[in-house]
């Protein structure tokens, strides 16, 4: 699977967006700042979301890791 270079798997100041699953296994992109975010069909349309919200800014998103379980409300 690619992985845009707009995506990073460890944490940076710069980040805005996460994307991940949640509890339930939709994909979710949050605003790290807790101002907008999404639940999404796919991994695909979460990070599409999160690139076009941040202008696709190199380093703007990070994934979750793989155990972590995201909730657009914390």
């Amino acid at each position: 699977m690619r992985t845009s270079s707009l995506i990073s798997e460890a944490p940076s100041p710069v980040h805005r967006f996460v994307v991940g699953l949640d509890g339930e296994g939709h994909w979710i992109a949050r605003d790290e700042t807790g101002l907008t975010g999404g639940v999404f069909a796919d991994r695909s349309a979460a990070i599409h979301f999160a690139e076009t919200q941040c202008n696709h800014r190199e380093g703007a998103i990070r994934l979750a890791p793989a155990n972590a379980r995201l909730s657009l409300f914390n």
